[in-house]
């Protein structure tokens, strides 16, 4: 699904138009409908495709979701949440949106908003290094994201802001630092 040659950066505007363009042709086709992997874009459209996450990362996934919505309910938290970025469309592993925001995603159903949440949530799979996750949070504040957190393969969390890494997140202060992946407890 490529769209030609490597770019320069564009305006916001013009890479959200592509970003979407190609989102809207992978959502709308059902051969994409059943793969397991998980699908994101370079700037240029090209198509990333990543395994599907192990137990423990989706375990952890659903547990900060719901602590999300649980403590910030004047929002709302999903996961494998979209964002249009200068670097193509990503797929956070969990995102949260204050209440108007998420309205407008809930309404109109946006696969792929023209707006960003609030927070982004990005958890380590085993094979995905530091500095990948450095690189996702960097689009994510490109494009207005207030708060990045990392969880990393032993469940700890980490919160940065767009300037700097916090002690904890400004937007939730009550969130653990901290999130087992045990089924049973």
């Amino acid at each position: 699904m490529s769209v030609g040659t490597a770019t320069e950066q564009r305006p916001f505007a013009e890479q959200h138009a592509l970003n979407r363009a190609i989102w809207d042709r992978i959502v709308d086709d059902p051969k994409w409908d059943d793969v397991p992997e998980k699908i994101e874009t370079d700037r240029d459209g090209n198509l990333i495709m990543s395994p599907p996450p192990a137990t423990r990362h989706r375990i952890r996934q659903q547990r900060i979701s719901g602590l999300l919505n649980q403590l910030l309910p004047e929002g709302v938290s999903f996961t494998e949440g979209a964002v249009s970025t200068g670097q193509g469309a990503k797929v956070a592993d969990v995102v949260w949106y204050p209440a108007g925001r998420g309205q407008q995603v809930e309404d109109n159903d946006l696969s792929l908003p023209d707006f960003s949440p609030d927070i982004c949530v990005e958890v380590q799979s085993p094979r995905e290094k530091r500095g990948e996750m450095e690189k996702k949070a960097a689009a994510y504040f490109g494009v207005g994201v207030r708060e990045v957190w990392l969880c990393d393969r032993k469940g700890r969390m980490s919160f940065y802001g767009p300037q700097r890494q916090l002690e904890r997140s400004a937007l939730c202060p009550e969130f653990p630092s901290e999130i087992p992946a045990k089924i049973l407890r």
